[in-house]
């Protein structure tokens, strides 16, 4: 026992050899071993010998709780092997532990330890793993380790780190790792999606760096039959394959980066936007670079669905506290648009007004957004066809090219034609406008003239704008010329009428989605004059729409008017009015109508034995029979003295009134002359739809009606 403390003591010496500066724990260790042995006869017999030593630390590495194991003391080469309870890896690592390495080939010598291979566990958090192989070297110039076979259900994750001289490098490799179950390592509150389904992913990863953190990375991976649910549902995939990569470089304290994200297949949907992808992929490309800590300047960005819609930009946007766009300019090429409106537009328009519209052609759409608003656009419009199922708009060929911006200083002008538009049912013929849209307004640069039913439209002021409510305000100032009346009844399912409209149009305003007549509407048709007043429209792209307005009837020409509905031939001069009509989606709710002889007319009035047939059949008289069984039946006209009919509408009953009162009903047409006739009507009151009904057979027959 004195032995072995003299010998203790002599090599604890500062004067003995083996404690020359610079040399390593590890070597003093295994020599004073080696001394050991030397002095003990007993040698031969020991066959190892087992170390334990507290922590080791070197280069940011810490080893806690090492056994070595020296083995095969006996021949001439040993074996040391090590068993080390944790390890705290340097950084960028360091939030990673490694638990329980068994080291088979251990070296640890001066300024050099080595681990050649082990197994290990590792520790993360929540996460535990199984064993898996591990090797690792620290020198005083270059450490290393090496992470393999690192089994996730079928998975597996590779992991090689370098540090040499302060820069180090990471390489990780993934293949086949389940994302549902990647996902359930992490915190219920740091976990990405809401839940996945299934779906795997292959990935390589690069990240290269120094002390003060990554300098560059690279991250090349494949996501396979992705299927999960994000943000409440409002996110989801279907069976996604989905390649994605980003590459980033630090260069003067900025980083500078490439993004690409390529979808072949499977089923996306953003709330509301629902995507199958098949033969045609989505892509995505960017490339830019940080400025400062909350800014990302995009020097390229480019997202594609084949052969439907490609967008590039460029721009500067704010990602901290919350994104904004600073400044963009965004080139988007619609080359489908029939696709792209289905695809893109129809979930944002689905219930609103403007639902049921479809959309074909190209569009090129050019744009500036300065803080987040858009500030200048430009539309190209390449054989626009815009069609609408509930019919209310539609047009037909569109080219032209529209220019928009914010400032009130612009003068880029704009222009459109179309080969045929369609507003509700009424058609306008090809055309051309010129126009100037700046701000919330657009203004008509020239007088224009659009073909409409047979005659036209000329249009010589028209403004558009946009008030604060965003409710417009539109003013209109023009004419109208010789618009067929037959076109236009055609048009709006009215009754077959005669004749053309033609008139000047003082002034017309739409304002809080009313449409008002200013002045008076004059037209002149069968000889006459109609005066229209007080017209009043609302709702006219909406399914309520409403109309009101008053009619003045100005010694019409009977004879005309009767020659087009095919009543049977009728002499004379009407006149009349037509008050507080209102319409409801163009059905008559109510009115005050009259027309009939106008007082003081010289004209000649004869109606034929047709005529007196068909009228009798609207009052319900017996003129008709009088005809076929009296002399009067030899006469083919008879003369009048007057002839009224009228019409309050309440309700859908029209109470029906005539020239004069008579004992039994009323005079629909007073005679007078030779040879005369009367006809009474007896029916006070009669449904409108029905009045509408014989109405229409009456202009639709050259047969008498008789009811």
């Amino acid at each position: 026992m004195l032995l072995i403390s003299i010998i203790y003591y002599f090599l604890k010496s500062p004067s003995f050899p083996l404690f020359q500066r610079g040399k390593s724990k590890a070597t003093q260790i295994i020599k004073i071993v080696v001394l050991f042995l030397l002095f003990f006869n007993q040698a031969n017999a020991i066959e190892s010998i087992n170390i334990e030593v507290k922590n080791i630390k070197a280069k940011d590495w810490q080893l806690n709780e090492i056994s070595l194991s020296l083995f095969d003391i006996q021949e001439k080469s040993q074996k040391l092997s090590s068993s080390i309870k944790q390890i705290i890896l340097p950084p960028p690592l360091s939030n990673l532990k490694l638990l329980d390495i068994q080291c088979s080939h251990f070296i640890w010598q001066q300024n050099l330890i080595v681990c050649q291979t082990a197994k290990a566990k590792l520790n993360f958090k929540t996460f535990h793993s199984q064993t898996f192989d591990f090797s690792f070297s620290i020198t005083d110039q270059k450490s290393k380790f090496r992470i393999d076979n690192f089994n996730l259900e079928r998975g597996k994750l590779s992991l090689i780190a370098e540090e040499s001289k302060g820069h180090w490098t990471v390489l990780i490799k993934a293949q086949n790792l389940s994302l549902k179950t990647l996902n359930t390592f992490l915190p219920k509150q740091q976990q990405a999606f809401d839940e996945i389904s299934q779906g795997k992913i292959n990935a390589d990863i690069k990240v290269n760096g120094d002390k003060n953190g990554p300098v560059d990375f690279l991250i090349k991976s494949l996501f396979t039959d992705l299927t999960l649910q994000a943000n409440q549902g409002k996110i989801a995939t279907e069976n996604v394959d989905l390649e994605w990569a980003l590459k980033a470089k630090l260069k003067k304290g900025e980083w500078q980066w490439k993004h690409a994200t390529h979808i072949n297949k499977g089923e996306l949907y953003v709330e509301p936007v629902y995507l199958e992808i098949k033969d045609k992929a989505l892509s995505l490309r960017a490339n830019g670079k940080t400025v400062g800590n909350s800014q990302l300047l995009v020097q390229h960005f480019n997202i594609t669905h084949s052969d439907i819609v490609s967008i590039k930009a460029d721009g500067l946007v704010k990602y901290q506290p919350n994104f904004s766009i600073k400044k963009a300019h965004i080139v988007s090429e619609i080359i489908n648009l029939d696709q792209f409106s289905n695809l893109y537009i129809a979930p944002f328009i689905e219930a609103t007004a403007i639902d049921g519209f479809k959309l074909f052609g190209k569009l090129n759409i050019e744009s500036q957004i300065v803080k987040s608003k858009i500030t200048d656009a430009s539309f190209d419009i390449k054989s626009l066809k815009i069609l609408d199922n509930k019919k209310r708009f539609e047009i037909q060929n569109a080219q032209g090219i529209i220019n928009w911006s914010h400032d009130s200083l612009f003068k880029t002008t704009s222009e459109i034609s179309w080969d045929q538009l369609k507003i509700r049912a009424i058609p306008i013929e090809a055309s051309h406008l010129k126009f100037l849209f700046k701000n919330k307004q657009l203004t008509l640069l020239q007088k224009s003239t659009l073909p409409l039913l047979g005659g036209s439209i000329y249009i010589n002021k028209f403004n558009w704008q946009n008030t604060a409510g965003d409710e417009p305000h539109i003013y209109f100032q023009g004419g109208v010329d010789q618009i067929s009346l037959e076109k236009l009844s055609y048009a709006l399912d009215w009754a077959s009428l005669s004749g053309n409209i033609s008139g000047h149009i003082p002034a017309v305003n739409y304002k809080n989605k009313t449409l008002t007549l200013k002045g008076e509407l004059q037209a002149q048709l069968f000889d006459g004059t109609i005066k229209i007043n007080n017209l009043s429209s609302s709702g006219l792209f909406t399914d309520f729409s409403k109309f009101s307005m008053d009619m003045l009837i100005e010694n019409l020409d009977l004879q005309a008017i009767t020659q087009k509905f095919k009543m049977g031939g009728m002499e004379g001069r009407v006149s009349g009015f037509v008050n507080q009509l209102y319409l409801e989606n163009w059905e008559p709710i109510t009115f005050y109508a009259w027309i009939g002889t106008p007082e003081n007319d010289n004209s000649r009035h004869r109606i034929s034995q047709k005529a007196v047939e068909n009228i009798a059949s609207i009052g319900g008289g017996g003129a008709a029979d009088i005809i076929s069984k009296g002399f009067l039946r030899f006469f083919d006209t008879f003369s009048y003295d007057r002839l009224g009919f009228g019409c309050y509408l309440h309700q859908g009953v029209c109470q029906l009134m005539g020239v004069e009162a008579a004992e039994q009903g009323y005079y629909l047409v007073k005679g007078g002359g030779l040879p005369r006739i009367d006809i009474k009507g007896y029916n006070t009151q009669m449904d409108w739809h029905i009045l509408m009904q014989r109405l229409s057979r009456i202009s639709a027959t050259d047969d008498a009606i008789m009811d």
